[in-house]
């Protein structure tokens, strides 16, 4: 992957009205990993003070998406993601991650990792997803 195919990657994602909401921040995207960034939002909390589970599944979804791309498949589509809440987030930013776990011709399997700023485990996911090996 070239810079400039990673510099696309970058621009699809920050330009996104959804990633700009939730306040998302890519602090890595190169050739050997990417890693998204949170920083905490009291808009984002749930009615006990904790940050949403669905902001959680999305950030997770969204940085798998992302890993999906700098690998060099196109067109991410998730077909099945399964969610494990491990802690709560009280007031604090996450950090994510994503690795391939196992690829074929038309899908992916991908794990997404999210961390607390202790480097905690907060929330694993596995999915799957539709993609295009095809570039735009």
């Amino acid at each position: 992957m070239i810079a400039t195919d990673l510099d696309r990657i970058r621009a699809d994602f920050e330009t996104s009205e959804f990633f700009r909401y939730l306040g998302l921040q890519i602090t890595r995207l190169d050739e050997e990993d990417v890693e998204l960034y949170l920083p905490y939002k009291k808009e984002l909390d749930n009615v006990q003070s904790t940050v949403h589970g669905g902001v959680y599944m999305s950030i997770l979804d969204t940085m798998m998406g992302l890993k999906i791309r700098q690998l060099g498949f196109e067109a991410p589509v998730t077909i099945q993601m399964q969610t494990q809440f491990l802690k709560p987030l009280i007031g604090e930013a996450m950090t994510a991650h994503a690795a391939l776990i196992n690829q074929n011709r038309s899908t992916v399997l991908m794990e997404g990792k999210l961390h607390n700023q202790a480097g905690e485990l907060i929330g694993y996911a596995t999915a799957t997803f539709k993609v295009s090996t095809t570039r735009k």
